[in-house]
């Protein structure tokens, strides 16, 4: 949302680099690439159990048992999170073809696979589902925020437009993804593993890399069923572009103006979620957005969410409750650009289901799990103490039903896709830790099975392809740089001074400044 100044150098720990599907099409070849590294990957060694450290967390890793046409997958030992609570002693199955299969009591499911590879982490290590980022723009989260940025705007089009006489915050360049140009591939990578080194395997929104995360975003073009896994609709702006100016006779009294749902708004197979709301309780266009949008929802005709909604009160949640509507809420962008952010005490109270999602780098969180922690300081400043389970769920399940997934992942269940983060964990709250680990702490993430990050304390044959140690960065990255032609010195090249993979330096703030800006007239 707002423009870096690329001349500023990022700290030189960035350099982290990867893929997941790169230039390979949506077709994966995941089944292959699984069964390739379960199988007869002992490399001149024997397939007893090997040790490996993972700072304090031991795990073992077996390779599988034989080489023959059948694809056993891996089964991961630890603690696990699932819908229900937290498991300890569970086995969790990747099946060759990225999905999960068995999930039960560790030597059950090890029993039912005998040839199956086996990463046994019980006792050191806890295992989620990758966090589901419901709400970002990929092609401008490289940017840092601009030294204008402040938290007096009182709706986005003052920011975005200059309304009411206020100082418009210059938008960075959008970057799009072309192969023929590394500069692009570099800068997305780069975003999208900082997601993922942050715990998020899924974000929606237009734009992206078709590799690392998994993509969520309608299909308009030929080249979008390669990038985007899944579908939804995440319409940046449902009303207009310049709603603060649309709707000025009508907040001066005037008569009621009709804003013209764009054509093929008729898309009940995908969920919608956009921005509703983005502006302070006390914006009139703000507030005529809201009623607007859940005057729509009660059609009932496909799943809706509502991003931001920072302009929403007690009366839209129970209106949002009823008719399932998730709130996806981006503390840390509210508080910067407009000094208030939702009701979420009201909002939880109400029994609204809410999502967290980052919005962007330049006003933004630069991954989610500095989100939680700017979500945890927002409830703590209303009065509340949102527990670790809570935060937990607002940044796994929550973000897939807001964007109609729920049955596709988000959980770690039989049948939706294996898209993991394990972090070393001996005692204490697992869910906590899943929140809070720092990079030394993660010690693999997959996405539709294939492990993208990986400890260096792990056997590399666990990974996606090749893994690189790079400067600065604990875990290993797998399956990088190649497939989009990059070597380290390019990459490093082109991401100078955009926001660092691996730290906060330079995230707008959490906080509600005081004084505000008065409105402007």
């Amino acid at each position: 949302m707002i423009r870096a100044a690329l001349s500023r150098r990022a700290p030189q720990s960035n350099r982290l680099f990867g893929t997941r599907r790169g230039a390979i099409t949506k077709g994966r070849l995941s089944g292959l690439v699984l069964l390739s590294l379960f199988v007869g990957t002992t490399s001149g060694t024997d397939a007893k159990d090997r040790r490996h450290d993972a700072g304090s967390a031991r795990c073992t890793f077996t390779p599988a048992a034989s080489a023959n046409e059948s694809a056993p997958g891996l089964i991961i030992g630890a603690e696990v999170l699932l819908p229900e609570g937290s498991r300890a002693n569970q086995g969790v199955h990747v099946r060759f073809n990225g999905s999960l299969g068995a999930v039960g009591e560790f030597d059950a499911v090890r029993a039912a696979y005998p040839d199956a590879a086996v990463l046994d982490c019980r006792g050191a290590a806890v295992l989620s589902p990758g966090f589901v980022n419901a709400h970002e723009h990929p092609g401008y989260s490289y940017a840092f925020p601009d030294l204008g940025l402040n938290p007096g705007y009182i709706h986005r089009d003052e920011w975005r437009l200059g309304t009411n006489g206020a100082l418009p915050l210059p938008i960075p360049e959008r970057i799009d993804y072309q192969p023929d140009d590394p500069r692009s591939a570099a800068i997305l990578l780069a975003m999208e593993l900082r997601h993922l080194l942050g715990g998020a395997t899924t974000i929606a929104g237009p734009g992206g890399l078709p590799g690392v995360v998994r993509n969520i975003y309608r299909h308009r073009r030929p080249g979008d069923i390669k990038l985007y896994d899944y579908e939804a609709d995440t319409e940046v702006f449902p009303f207009s572009f310049q709603v603060v100016e649309d709707l000025r006779e009508e907040c001066a009294g005037g008569p009621v103006h009709r804003f013209e749902w764009a054509a093929g708004d008729d898309l009940s197979f995908m969920a919608y979620a956009p921005h509703v709301g983005e502006g302070r309780k006390a914006s009139c266009a703000a507030r005529a957005e809201v009623t607007r949008y859940l005057q729509r929802v009660q059609r009932r005709d496909r799943r809706y969410s509502l991003v931001h909604g920072v302009a929403t009160d007690r009366q839209d949640y129970a209106v949002m409750r009823e008719f399932y509507v998730t709130l996806v809420w981006s503390p840390r962008s509210n508080l910067a650009l407009y000094g208030e952010t939702v009701d979420i005490r009201t909002a939880l109270d109400s029994g609204l289901r809410v999502a967290l999602s980052t919005d962007w780098s330049p006003s933004g969180s630069f991954n989610m799990r500095e989100e939680v922690a700017c979500a945890r300081r927002a409830a703590a400043a209303a009065g509340i103490s949102l527990s670790a389970d809570a935060l937990w769920r607002m940044s796994t399940f929550n973000g897939a039903y807001a964007l109609g997934l729920e049955d596709r992942l988000g959980a770690i269940k039989p049948g939706l896709r294996a898209d993991l983060i394990l972090v070393a964990h001996a005692d204490g709250d697992p869910h906590d830790a899943v929140l809070t680990a720092t990079q030394h702490e993660v010690l693999a993430a997959w996405v539709d099975g294939r492990a993208i990050l990986l400890s260096e304390t792990l056997p590399e044959s666990l990974g996606a392809g090749q893994c690189v140690a790079l400067q600065g960065i604990a875990p290993r990255v797998c399956h990088v740089l190649s497939a989009f032609g990059l070597s380290p010195s390019m990459f490093a090249e082109h991401i100078e001074g955009t926001v660092p993979i691996n730290g906060a330096s330079g995230q707008a703030p959490c906080e509600a400044p005081t004084p505000l800006r008065a409105p402007s007239t």
